[in-house]
C-alpha cells in the first residue's frame, strides 16, 4: 500500500475509532458499570499487544535468533502507543467505585474486605498504577535507546532484569485490575498466566503482519531463502506460546476443581456452570485445539496464509479471554454482550492501531536493512 492509501486507510479507522468512543461515552452515561468493563476489556487488550511485545524483545536480547529480526518492526511498533494507554486509563480511575467493589463507599464494614484493606486501598491503588505505568514506559523507553547502540554490552543483563521488572508489574497490574473485581478470589499463578496471554498475543500480531507481508511481498526483509525458514521459527514461537498459556490455565483451574475452596471457586461458578461455558469452549477449541493442530504441521509452519490465519484466530480469541477474565463476574446469570463491548473495542483498538501502523512504516524499512545484514 502506497502512502496515499496509508493515509486514506488511517483517515477511515480514525474516524470510525472516535464515532465508536463517542458512543460508548453516550451509551456509558446511562450505564456507567456496563461502559467501564468494555473499556477496561479493550484497554487490556490493546495494553497487553504493548507490553507483550516490550517482553518478546528483552527475551530475543537474551536468546537471540532471526525471529526476533523478523519480528522487530511490529514488536517496536507496539511499543509506541504506551504512553497514550497511561493517558487512556485515567476514566477507570475516575470510576473505580462503580467497578470495583471493595471501593464503594462501606465496603470495609464487611469482615472478609476488611482483612485486606491495607492493600485495597483507593490511594494504594492509584499509587501501584502509576508506579507500573511509570515503569512500562521507562523500559520501554530504555530498552529502544540500548536496542538502537550496537555497542551496548549491558543489554544482556538489561533485558535479563527488566523481563523480571515486567513479571512483577504485570502480576500487580493483573492482580488489582483484575482479581480484585472479585476480592475474594485467590490465584497464585494468574499473574504469570496473564503474562504469558500477553506473549502470545504480542506474538500473534508481529506474526501476523509478518506473514502478511511476506504474502503481499511490498517490502522484503530478507533475502529470498531466508523468509521460508524465519516463517517456521516464528510458527514454533506461536506453538510454543500456546502450549505455555494453555497449561498454565489448566493448572489453575485443576488446583481450583482438586482443593474446591470458596475463595478459588467464587471466580471460576459463574464461568463454568452458566451460558459463560460455551464461551470457556470456544477457548478451548479455538485457541488452544485448533492453533495447536495447524502449527503441530511443517508444511502449515512454512506457509504464510495458514501462519496469517491462525495469528488471526489468536488474536481475536486473546480478546475473548481477556472478555471472559473481567465480565461474566458482572453478569453472572449467563452469556451476554452490550453494545458498548465492541465500541470500546472499535474505539480504543482503533487509535491504538493507527500509532502502530504508523510506527511501524517509519521503522519497517530501516530495521529489515539492518536484519538482512546481521541474519546468520
Amino acid at each position: 500500500m502506497d502512502k496515499r492509501g496509508a493515509r486514506r486507510v488511517h483517515l477511515a479507522v480514525a474516524g470510525v475509532a472516535s464515532i465508536a468512543l463517542l458512543l460508548c461515552l453516550l451509551l456509558g452515561w446511562h450505564a456507567p458499570r456496563q461502559a467501564l468493563l468494555s473499556y477496561l476489556v479493550a484497554g487490556m487488550f490493546c495494553l497487553s499487544l504493548s507490553l507483550g511485545s516490550m517482553a518478546l524483545l528483552m527475551v530475543h536480547v537474551l536468546t537471540g535468533g532471526g525471529w526476533g529480526w523478523y519480528l522487530r518492526p511490529q514488536l517496536l511498533a507496539a511499543m509506541r502507543p504506551l504512553p497514550w494507554l497511561a493517558v487512556l486509563w485515567l476514566p477507570l480511575l475516575l470510576g473505580m467505585r462503580l467497578l470495583y467493589p471493595w471501593a464503594v463507599p462501606g465496603a470495609m464494614a464487611d469482615a472478609a474486605l476488611r482483612r485486606q484493606a491495607w492493600y485495597l486501598d483507593e490511594g494504594f491503588f492509584i499509587v501501584r498504577m502509576l508506579v507500573c505505568f511509570g515503569v512500562w514506559l521507562w523500559l520501554a523507553s530504555a530498552l529502544r535507546r540500548r536496542l538502537d547502540r550496537t555497542d551496548d554490552t549491558d543489554l544482556s543483563r538489561f533485558a535479563a532484569l527488566g523481563l523480571i521488572v515486567y513479571l512483577l508489574t504485570v502480576t500487580t497490574a493483573a492482580v488489582d485490575w483484575v482479581m480484585s473485581l472479585v476480592p475474594a478470589w485467590r490465584s497464585s499463578v494468574f499473574g504469570l498466566i496473564v503474562a504469558t496471554s500477553q506473549l502470545l498475543g504480542a506474538a500473534a500480531l508481529g506474526v501476523g503482519y509478518a506473514a502478511f507481508q511476506h504474502r503481499r511481498d511490498d517490502t522484503p526483509a530478507h533475502p529470498p531463502a531466508e523468509p521460508a525458514r524465519l516463517l517456521g521459527d516464528v510458527g514454533k514461537l506461536l506453538l510454543t506460546l500456546v502450549l505455555a498459556w494453555s497449561y498454565l490455565a489448566f493448572m489453575d483451574y485443576l488446583t481450583a476443581w482438586i482443593g474446591d475452596l470458596p475463595a478459588e471457586t467464587v471466580w471460576y461458578l459463574p464461568r463454568l456452570k452458566t451460558s459463560w461455558s460455551a464461551l470457556a469452549a470456544v477457548l478451548v477449541v479455538f485457541h488452544l485445539a485448533v492453533p495447536f493442530a495447524v502449527l503441530l504441521s511443517r508444511q502449515a509452519k512454512h506457509h504464510a496464509d495458514w501462519l496469517l490465519a491462525v495469528a488471526a484466530l489468536l488474536l481475536v480469541m486473546h480478546y475473548a479471554y481477556l472478555l471472559w477474565l473481567v465480565v461474566p463476574s458482572f453478569r453472572a446469570a449467563g452469556f451476554a454482550l452490550a453494545w458498548t463491548d465492541p465500541l470500546a473495542w472499535l474505539g480504543i483498538g482503533g487509535w491504538w492501531w493507527l500509532l502502530f501502523d504508523a510506527r511501524w512504516r517509519a521503522v519497517v524499512q530501516p530495521v529489515n536493512a539492518s536484519a538482512a545484514r546481521t541474519l546468520p
